[in-house]
């Protein structure tokens, strides 16, 4: 996302592996259209940071940066020679961001988190199953989650940064960043604590999609007019005359039986017909659309938010733009490279000679 804005952004892949997300789902050329999208704009540098030499280029390399990020369990930094304190002696300004699990301390602090982890702490997997077995979101939800977070947060700090002078350490924890995603609406029954507290259907229970003879529909009728388009558009006046569902009042406290209503008067009917009346009756309404058909869809087409592109590696993709747009245009991304594609030039930029190059490369230290 920075890198989409136009910051600089390397990134420092070890020599062994690298990024693993190379080598999840489809790929060509040994990287996957994964990683293609997440890693586009950004440059590779391929060294071992735990080496002497390694740390003394780290150590350069963060002398001259505005931010660095690093998510490794706590401790684990600081052992490499790249805690906070390590860095801010040679970069004062920096704004340096830590990403854990659990957060630095606490009972859970030193334990390895994955997205699925904590989509299984935080709630997440139990509000997807409501009153059934919890599930997963097949998306990695607490991950971007936690990346939008301190993106956001970086922002603010460079902006304090422009006014004070000062640097910033930005902490936070996927655990952290899930929790309070989910608070205010899926937690919400959580919130009020008065014995007297009114408990009126949470919207949530009974959000849900609606089955039509050849696909599902998600529909939301939340005003009266809306629910006036959905009995003109199937003409059933019996819905505006149902007490249950005559005003905004009866229908929120009856919100699951609307629901079940709304199912049983779609059910027989192709679902891009119910889409089109809903649709010609101005209620919000849309098909669930299959992951095939989300990139053919006329708005996301229009938008441009997904674009096919050709890449040098893994031929022709589907990459996704950033949703924001700006009134003064977004630099052009160049495409996700190969590990240690910038390493040299990287070091040239950092003072080191072809002849310290070669050296570090024959040691293995860099690649």
């Amino acid at each position: 996302m920075l890198a989409s804005q136009g910051a600089e952004v390397i990134k420092v892949e070890d020599t062994v592996v690298g990024d693993p997300l190379r080598m999840f789902g489809s790929s060509r050329g040994g990287m996957s259209g994964w990683f293609a999208n997440l890693n586009a704009g950004k440059r590779s540098l391929c060294m071992d940071i735990a080496s002497e030499a390694g740390r003394a280029v780290m150590s350069d390399l963060l002398a001259t940066a505005d931010v660095f990020v690093q998510a490794y369990r706590p401790g684990v930094a600081e052992r490499l020679g790249i805690g906070e304190a390590d860095v801010r002696r040679r970069n004062p300004k920096i704004v340096y961001v830590s990403i854990s699990g659990f957060g630095r301390d606490g009972p859970y602090s030193k334990r390895p988190a994955y997205d699925a982890v904590i989509q299984g702490w935080s709630g997440i997997a139990a509000v997807q199953g409501g009153d059934g077995e919890p599930q997963f979101v097949r998306s990695f939800i607490p991950d971007k989650v936690t990346s939008l977070t301190w993106t956001q947060a970086v922002c603010a700090a460079l902006f304090n940064r422009e006014r004070t002078g000062g640097g910033e350490h930005v902490e936070l924890s996927l655990l952290d960043a899930a929790v309070s995603f989910m608070w205010p609406d899926s937690m919400m029954e959580q919130v009020v604590l008065a014995d007297d507290a009114d408990h009126r259907p949470n919207l949530l229970y009974d959000y849900r999609l609606l089955g039509c003879r050849d696909g599902h529909v998600a529909v939301m009728p939340l005003t009266d007019g809306h629910w006036k388009g959905v009995a003109d558009a199937f003409d059933r006046p019996d819905l505006l005359s149902d007490p249950r569902f005559a005003a905004a009042g009866p229908r929120a406290a009856h919100f699951g039986e609307m629901i079940d209503t709304l199912g049983e008067v779609v059910a027989d009917v192709a679902r891009d017909d119910v889409v089109e009346r809903l649709i010609a009756a101005d209620v919000p309404v849309a098909p669930a659309l299959r992951p095939d058909e989300v990139a053919a869809d006329a708005q996301v087409q229009h938008s441009g938010v997904v674009r096919e592109v050709g890449h040098p590696i893994v031929g022709p993709i589907r990459q996704h733009r950033p949703a924001v747009l700006f009134a003064g245009g977004m630099p052009e991304l160049r495409h996700a490279v190969e590990r240690g594609t910038d390493t040299d030039q990287i070091l040239i930029e950092l003072g080191r000679t072809p002849d310290v190059i070669a050296e570090l490369r024959a040691a293995g230290i860099v690649r």
